[in-house]
C-alpha cells in the first residue's frame, strides 16, 4: 500500500526482522534531517539573491550577513503559510511548473542576443579556470559539483505525496523520472547559453552582489533594471521550489510522527481537519529551518554547510533501503511497473559509490586555504 514514509518505510520492509526497526529509525532520521536542511539552503540561496538584487539597484549598499538572515526569514515564514493552506498546493505547483519553463524561454533567448560580446567554443567547452585556491584542478572540479548535485538532491519528495496522489506506483516514478530529464535538458541548454554570453569572468565571481548570474545579466543586458527583471524571474521559480521543499519537509516529518520516530509523535501527527495539512508537524518542522538560518549571522560557510548536509543526509537516507535491499535479494520482492531488473541493480551500485564519493568529496572546502568561520564545512 503507498505511504509517505518513502526511504524509511521501505528500510522496514526490506530489512531483516531483526534489524527492521533500527533501519527504519535511523533512515528516517536521515531523511527528515536532509529535508530539513534542503529547506534552509534553499531559503538562504533565495535570501542572499534577494538581497545581491537590491545591491545591484543601490550601488552603495554593503551587504551584510544579518540582511541575508532577515530575508532568509522572510522567504520561510512565507513558504510557512502557503503551506497551511493544503487547496493551495497543486495550484502553487502548477504555477511553478509554467513560470519555471516562462523564465527558462525568456532568459534564454533575451541574454545571448543582448550580450555585446560571445566567448568562443573553445572557452565553453575546452578552458578549466580554477580559481577556488585548490592546486589541483581535479579537486577543484570534484568539490565543484556539489553546486549541480544540490539542485537533484532531493528526488524523494515525490514519494512522500504517495498518500495524496492516485496511482502513485506510477504516478511518482514518472514524477522523479520527468523531474531529472526535464531538469537536466533546461539546465544544460542554460548553462552553454549562458557561458557563451559571459563578458568578464573576473567581475562575475567577484561581483558585489555576491550573485554571479546576475552580474552576468547585468553585463549581457548593460541595464541594472534588465538584470533585475531577469534575476526576479528565478526568484519567483525559487519561491516555488521553495514551498515545495516546505511540503516535503512536513509530510516527511508528519508521516515519521506517525510511525512514532520522533518525541512528541502523538501531537505532531495530528492533521488539521480545517486546512487538510499536518499543520503542527509543518510548524514544527519551519521553526527548525528558523532556526537554522540564524547559523548565518555566526559564519558564512553555513550555506555551504547547509548544501554538504542536504546532500550526505538524502544519500545516506536512500543507501540504507538500497542496502537491505541487495542483501534481501532483488529477486525477493514483489516487481513493481517500474522494475528494472539488471539496469536496476547497476544502479542501486552506482548510488551507494555516489553516498561514499559525497561524503568524503563534499566535505572538503569549497576555497583554499581554509579560513575558519569563513569557507570550512
Amino acid at each position: 500500500m503507498p505511504n509517505a514514509g518513502g526511504q524509511y518505510f521501505w528500510a522496514n520492509e526490506l530489512a531483516p526482522k531483526k534489524y527492521a526497526n533500527f533501519a527504519s529509525y535511523l533512515t528516517g532520521w536521515f531523511a527528515w534531517a536532509g529535508s530539513i536542511f534542503t529547506s534552509a539552503s534553499v531559503a538562504l540561496s533565495l535570501g542572499l539573491v534577494g538581497v545581491g538584487m537590491y545591491q545591484l539597484a543601490h550601488p552603495d549598499f554593503v551587504p551584510e550577513a544579518w540582511h541575508a538572515v532577515v530575508a532568509y526569514q522572510v522567504i520561510n515564514t512565507f513558504a510557512f503559510l502557503f503551506n497551511c493552506v493544503g487547496k493551495l498546493l497543486p495550484k502553487v505547483a502548477t504555477v511553478t511548473l509554467y513560470t519555471s519553463l516562462i523564465s527558462f524561454i525568456t532568459i534564454l533567448i533575451t541574454v545571448p542576443s543582448r550580450a555585446e560580446t560571445h566567448q568562443s567554443p573553445k572557452f565553453v567547452f575546452a578552458t578549466f579556470i580554477n580559481s577556488t585556491g585548490w592546486k589541483s584542478n581535479g579537486i577543484a572540479y570534484l568539490v565543484g559539483l556539489i553546486n549541480c548535485n544540490w539542485v537533484f538532491a532531493c528526488l524523494d519528495s515525490a514519494t512522500h505525496m504517495a498518500e495524496e496522489v492516485a496511482s502513485p506506483e506510477r504516478a511518482i516514478p514518472i514524477a522523479i523520472m520527468g523531474t531529472v530529464a526535464i531538469g537536466f535538458t533546461t539546465a544544460w541548454c542554460f548553462v552553454i547559453s549562458m557561458f557563451f554570453s559571459l563578458n568578464d569572468f573576473e567581475a562575475v565571481v567577484n561581483s558585489a552582489t555576491g550573485v554571479p548570474i546576475l552580474e552576468l545579466f547585468h553585463q549581457a543586458l548593460n541595464s541594472r533594471a534588465g538584470a533585475i527583471a531577469l534575476q526576479s524571474l528565478i526568484l519567483a521559480t525559487g519561491m516555488g521550489c521553495q514551498i515545495a521543499s516546505h511540503t516535503w519537509q512536513s509530510r516527511l516529518c508528519w508521516s515519521f510522527a506517525r510511525d512514532r520516530g520522533l518525541p512528541f509523535h502523538s501531537w505532531i501527527s495530528k492533521i488539521d481537519p480545517r486546512l487538510d495539512v499536518p499543520f503542527l508537524a509543518h510548524s514544527f518542522s519551519c521553526a527548525i529551518v528558523g532556526v537554522l538560518g540564524l547559523l548565518y549571522l555566526g559564519s558564512s560557510a553555513a550555506f555551504n554547510s547547509m548544501v554538504t548536509a542536504c546532500i550526505v543526509l538524502l544519500y545516506v537516507s536512500y543507501a540504507i533501503p538500497i542496502i537491505c535491499l541487495l542483501i534481501r535479494g532483488r529477486n525477493n520482492i514483489q516487481h513493481g511497473p517500474f522494475w528494472l531488473g539488471k539496469v536496476g541493480l547497476a544502479a542501486n551500485i552506482i548510488v551507494l559509490a555516489w553516498t561514499l564519493f559525497t561524503i568524503v568529496i563534499f566535505s572538503f572546502p569549497s576555497v583554499y586555504p581554509v579560513e575558519v568561520g569563513r569557507n570550512r564545512n
